[in-house]
């Protein structure tokens, strides 16, 4: 039959000092233990040794997951930026082409201004390509040609103006003028000059236009 409770009082006032001392502190230890879970706890939840263990690995994974994505982000708008600089580098390299064409393209530009010179009424005497000179920037190399022309003041004035007006960096230099003698009610001047051409390097250089052999 079941210990009724006035039995299980009168045996504890039975039970000896030391041992009631006894059972007071494991009771106090009990409750100790309790509120110490599930109240100090940050967590508010009671957890193994082996719980707590992946609780601690999760959160150092979550942190590291944090900081590699944060990192993601700022190589993400570095990206962006580097792309947009890339573009503006693209628009710059298209704008220098028009001034500075390949050589192969200012070889035919030469050869299109002797034709000019020729349409307007210049009489070509000599068009002798010079020697390919490269800058030691290797952003452009010059390609010379020495001259030789005749015509009157007027024409050649006209000449070096359209030359003036062209989007390629054409330069013209060593100008000099002959004594002017009159052909059929005109006076004209024989002319020597160097005209050159400034292009973009090639990987390989295109040979120099030669200019029409006169009267051809």
């Amino acid at each position: 039959m079941a210990m009724q409770i006035p039995d299980m009082a009168a045996e504890f006032n039975k039970t000896p000092m030391n041992q009631k001392l006894a059972m007071l502190f494991l009771l106090l230890l009990a409750v100790g233990g309790g509120y110490y879970f599930y109240f100090e706890d940050k967590d508010g939840m009671v957890f193994s040794g082996t719980d707590g263990q992946k609780i601690k690995s999760l959160q150092t994974e979550i942190a590291k997951l944090e900081t590699e994505i944060k990192a993601n982000k700022e190589k993400a708008i570095k990206l962006d930026q580097l792309k947009q600089a890339n573009v503006e580098l693209e628009l710059q390299l298209k704008k220098s082409q028009e001034y500075l064409p390949p050589e192969s393209e200012a070889a035919v530009l030469l050869k299109e201004l002797s034709d000019l010179g020729t349409r307007i009424g210049l009489g070509l005497k000599s068009w002798k390509p010079g020697s390919r000179k490269e800058n030691p920037s290797k952003i452009f190399v010059e390609l010379p040609a020495n001259v030789e022309m005749t015509g009157s003041y007027h024409t050649l004035a006209l000449f070096f103006d359209r030359i003036s007006r062209l989007k390629q960096i054409i330069n013209v230099s060593k100008i000099k003028m002959g004594a002017g003698k009159v052909e059929k009610d005109r006076v004209l001047v024989q002319a020597t000059f160097q005209i050159t051409a400034f292009a973009s390097p090639s990987a390989q250089p295109a040979p120099p236009a030669a200019a029409k052999p006169p009267g051809k």
